[in-house]
């Protein structure tokens, strides 16, 4: 009977290493799916940052157009001109920049206000 006791307590000890083991590695995997799904999803987070942004540009696009459509729309002649000139001095002004001749004369004019 006392050698009956030191088997069962020699087969508990041995079964409680089995299971720690057992539960090591069962963790282990856990863990390898548990890291596998976060930069998983880590991965479909940037994208969706990325969409996101990039329609937030987009549509903040569409709203500046879309407000300029409607201030020149309501211009009347004279505004419009003035805004032709003002391009035309900016236009003038790039190529400056560019390294093109510019006469310095075709940008002065007295009254600089666009609108």
């Amino acid at each position: 009977m006392i050698e009956n006791v030191g088997k069962i307590l020699t087969n508990v000890g041995l079964a409680s290493v089995g299971l720690a083991a057992l539960a090591a590695e069962q963790v282990g995997k856990a863990g390898k799916c548990l890291v596998e799904k976060g930069a998983v999803a880590l991965e479909e987070g940037r994208k969706y940052s990325s969409q996101v942004q990039q329609q937030c540009k987009e549509a903040a696009q569409r709203r500046r157009e879309e407000q300029f459509d409607l201030h020149v729309c309501q211009m009347n002649a004279q505004q419009r001109e003035e805004l032709r000139r003002r391009l035309a001095e900016l236009d003038e002004l790039e190529k400056e920049v560019a390294g093109e001749d510019v006469d310095p004369s075709d940008l002065e004019d007295d009254d600089t206000q666009a609108f």
